[in-house]
């Protein structure tokens, strides 16, 4: 079970200047993004960011992994989200995923989809492809959340946005997450966005 994302409450977004070159649901809506890290887990922390701005804005969002490992649901809750109104999916492997995410969107019934493919971070051409005209269609945000080294390439063609995430501990119980935009095919990459957060009591 993957406990990093206990770095999350108190919550301090950096202000931006283009709200289109913002980390949050608007910007994302319509788009297949991918946000890498190497283990760290900003990735996490940028997934928990979003689903907690999609119930405030009344968006159904869910949650599809595979595996052993998940987000710590405690850490969640801390920031604010309503476990009980967030579908989790665990499927047996990356292709179950991919297809698990195909029905969600489809349904049109979800804002964000989060597919956690942890270092499984492949997806064929022709999936991609039709996950992201699903997205297009009903205006929701699918984030891919991939383990991988810093400088990776994306996940394919058809990711609209990739950034790499990375954390770092700039005072006791104080950290910074950041998600620095490597692709963007709706705008110049290079921008990032970046929050300080207050680590979990205790475990700091």
């Amino acid at each position: 079970m993957n406990v990093a994302a206990r770095k999350t409450r108190g919550r301090t977004p950096s202000p931006a200047a283009d709200p289109a070159r913002t980390w949050n649901l608007a910007s994302l809506a319509g788009r297949l993004t991918e946000v890498s890290d190497s283990g760290a887990a900003p990735a996490l922390t940028a997934a928990a960011a979003l689903i907690l701005q999609a119930q405030q804005q009344g968006e159904p969002a869910a949650w599809i992994g595979f595996g052993n490992s998940i987000f710590f649901p405690p850490d969640f809750a801390e920031w604010g989200i309503d476990l009980d109104a967030l579908p989790i999916v665990r499927v047996p492997d990356a292709g179950a995923a991919s297809r698990a995410a195909d029905q969600l969107l489809r349904s049109g019934a979800f804002g964000l989809v989060v597919l956690d493919l942890k270092t499984h971070a492949r997806m064929r051409l022709a999936i991609q492809s039709r996950l992201a005209a699903l997205a297009r269609k009903h205006h929701a945000a699918l984030v891919c959340l991939t383990r991988k080294k810093k400088g990776a390439p994306s996940l394919g063609p058809l990711v609209s946005l990739h950034g790499e995430g990375r954390i770092s501990k700039t005072a006791f119980s104080r950290f910074d997450w950041e998600i620095r935009i490597v692709k963007d095919k709706q705008g110049a990459p290079g921008w990032s966005h970046a929050e300080s957060c207050r680590g979990t009591d205790g475990l700091c």
